[in-house]
């Protein structure tokens, strides 16, 4: 039988921030104010999704989980600017279209080709795109932030290239490579420990919530080779997108 948690676990949880501030404090980290918005932000943001999705879900109305779906990613591509911190032309363009293309293809496929819905229901759409956009949005900012430092850091050999005849993508191969890997470094790292090291959050879910472990199983494996495939998918075109955005038309590079 699934044990809810109370409110009153609720706020006993929180007690739990104590260490975190206690232990950067000691660190001499001045990051308290960041701690406390970020979690008390957290918490608003869940509890009005938590009531959101419970309208959305008894609606069930295509347009609106479609509406949901790209917001999702519209947000998804802010933080990604935020994060990786860097400004080149059109980049919000790529990075939602690249994420676009990789969360909408991927979750069709699983949609339609393995879990085999007969319409599109909001109870799998949302939260199987919320785990696969979301991944595609941190790699996505990982993979960005490594190739614009790494253009940085590489900028007399790459406009040597350039100048050798070499066109932007030959040019660029070296750092592309190499913010591709970072990119998908965290997913295959996480793919390698689940199960042994830990259980995955949707595994865990599906578990307490009193399913069989082995159907949670084919689930969780499905779900993170999805996330695997789409942040694949949205690195390669982004990393590919966005040079043309960092070698001008006199052929120089702009960092």
């Amino acid at each position: 039988m699934f044990k809810q948690i109370s409110l009153e676990g609720l706020v006993i949880s929180y007690l739990m921030l104590i260490l975190i501030i206690l232990l950067t404090h000691i660190e001499k980290l001045k990051i308290t104010k960041d701690i406390l918005i970020s979690f008390f932000r957290m918490s608003i943001q869940l509890f009005l999704a938590g009531f959101a999705l419970l309208y959305v879900f008894k609606v069930n109305n295509i347009f609106l989980t479609t509406a949901i779906f790209v917001s999702m990613i519209f947000f998804a591509t802010r933080i990604v600017i935020s994060r990786a911190k860097v400004t080149a032309e059109n980049l919000s363009l790529y990075i939602f279209v690249s994420i676009l293309i990789s969360s909408s293809t991927i979750l069709s496929f699983m949609l339609l080709g393995i879990i085999r819905l007969s319409h599109m229901d909001a109870r799998y759409v949302i939260p199987l795109a919320g785990m696969i956009i979301g991944n595609s949005m941190n790699s996505t900012a990982i993979g960005i932030e490594r190739f614009f430092s790494k253009a940085k850091d590489n900028k007399e050999l790459i406009e040597d290239f350039l100048c050798l005849g070499a066109n932007k993508q030959e040019a660029l191969s070296v750092i592309r490579k190499d913010a591709f890997y970072s990119s998908l470094l965290p997913t295959l790292s996480s793919a390698s420990g689940m199960g042994i090291v830990f259980l995955p959050g949707m595994m865990t879910g599906q578990i307490l919530s009193g399913i069989n472990p082995i159907e949670s199983v084919n689930y969780q494996i499905t779900i993170v080779i999805a996330i695997a495939t789409s942040v694949t998918i949205s690195n390669f075109l982004i990393l590919r997108m966005v040079g043309k955005s960092v070698i001008n038309k006199n052929i120089q590079l702009i960092t």
